[in-house]
C-alpha cells in the first residue's frame, strides 16, 4: 500500500514500483513457502473450504493484474497504470479478507 500511495503521488516513479514489487514478492513467498515445507510460516489448517480455494485462485489473479499493470507502465500509459494499481489494491484486500474468512468463519472440510 505504501508503494501504491507513493506511485499515485509521484506518477509511478521507479522507487514506488520497487516498493510495490517488494510487497508482491513478499506476498508470493508467504503464500508459497508453506506449501514447500516451511512449517514456521504454515497456518496448520485442518482442512479447506470453498472460500479458501477462491482466495488462493484470486491471489493468482491479483499477481497477474499487477504484472499487467507493470507492462502498461512500461508502455508509458500512466493513467491506465494508476487505474490498474488501484484495482490491484482493492482486489488484494478482497483476497486477503476472503482468505481470513475462509480460515476462521466457515467450516473446514
Amino acid at each position: 500500500m505504501a508503494g501504491a500511495a507513493k506511485s499515485f503521488r509521484d506518477n509511478g516513479s521507479t522507487l514506488s514500483v520497487w516498493i510495490m514489487s517488494s510487497g508482491v514478492i513478499l506476498d508470493f513467498l508467504m503464500s508459497i513457502l508453506p506449501v514447500l515445507g516451511v512449517q514456521s510460516l504454515s497456518s496448520n489448517l485442518k482442512g479447506i473450504n470453498g472460500v479458501i480455494i477462491f482466495a488462493i485462485a484470486f491471489g493468482f489473479v491479483v499477481w497477474s493484474m499487477y504484472a499487467a499493470a507493470l507492462m502498461v507502465r512500461r508502455k508509458g500509459n500512466r493513467p491506465l497504470f494508476h487505474a490498474l494499481i488501484a484495482v490491484v489494491e482493492i482486489a488484494w484486500f478482497i483476497d486477503f479478507i476472503s482468505f481470513l474468512y475462509g480460515m476462521y468463519k466457515f467450516p473446514l472440510h
